[in-house]
């Protein structure tokens, strides 16, 4: 029944996915003219029309019945739908379940300390520890001091996500939340999507959807995106302005579903 329950949770995200994908589609990008619609974006039937394929058979896609595209559709509706690297890729983790890693088991509440000991070392630039469902699972004290403490038995608080979205603080710590925030949903859905159906990834996402209108209408948004290199203002004490150049990185040794974020202040 789990595995029965996981497959068509799959399937209707990748009906989600494409739909959204569709809707953002400018249909003049094809040299198709729409006069007075309504709808935003391409038909179901355009984007079959374009991509090769019968419509009835992408409806199905959309509307997460049981199917197996080939790769050659696939690409085909990349093409149409204008995805970028990420997003065709996301494409393919959704529709080819086969070819996703088995899950593993989330990292247990002590870290690797190794992971504790290099934390340690990037003093004093702030940086911390992330597990597969963007748990904080530890921390250096610059980290703690910048970002107003970890709790990890506190759900509000423990969890990457949680913070930006119900913890008040961050939204003023960062000057740029609502630009921060949304990448970091397109990120998440782009990390997890091999285990999308885990409990915890669902003990993340589900409680944040009921409690944070803003986290449920930015995940419908079914974007995605890799972690870029970039640089993050935050506001400090005084109401400061302080760059902070971030990186996200992947230890290699110590398990591929623990990442590790850095930032370095400018200046």
């Amino acid at each position: 029944m789990l595995e029965q329950t996981t497959e068509m949770d799959r399937r209707k995200e990748l009906g989600r996915f494409l739909r959204a994908m569709r809707e953002r589609v400018e249909p003049s990008r094809h040299g198709i003219r729409t006069g007075t619609r309504r709808a935003s974006g391409l038909l179901r039937e355009e984007v079959a029309l374009l991509a090769g394929i019968s419509a009835t058979w992408y409806t199905w896609l959309e509307q997460g019945r049981e199917a197996n595209p080939s790769a050659q559709v696939l690409n085909a509706l990349a093409n149409v739908l204008d995805l970028v690297p990420v997003e065709h890729q996301h494409l393919f983790k959704l529709a080819k379940p086969e070819w996703r890693p088995e899950a593993t088991p989330l990292e247990g509440p002590s870290p690797d300390p190794r992971i504790v000991g290099l934390l340690a070392t990037l003093s004093p630039n702030p940086a911390y520890a992330l597990n597969r469902a963007w748990d904080f699972i530890a921390w250096n004290d610059e980290a703690a001091d910048l970002f107003g403490g970890f709790d990890q038995e506190d759900p509000a608080r423990r969890n990457l996500l949680a913070r930006f979205f119900l913890d008040p603080a961050w939204r003023g710590l960062f000057a740029d939340w609502e630009v921060v925030a949304r990448s970091a949903i397109a990120q998440f859905r782009a990390a997890t999507v091999e285990y999308a159906s885990a409990a915890d990834i669902r003990a993340v996402l589900d409680p944040l959807k009921a409690l944070s209108p803003d986290f449920a209408r930015q995940w419908a948004e079914m974007r995605v995106e890799e972690a870029p290199i970039w640089s993050k203002r935050m506001v400090g004490p005084s109401g400061e302005i302080v760059v902070y150049d971030y990186f996200m990185l992947t230890p290699v040794g110590v398990g591929k579903e623990i990442t590790l974020s850095l930032y370095r202040k400018r200046g």
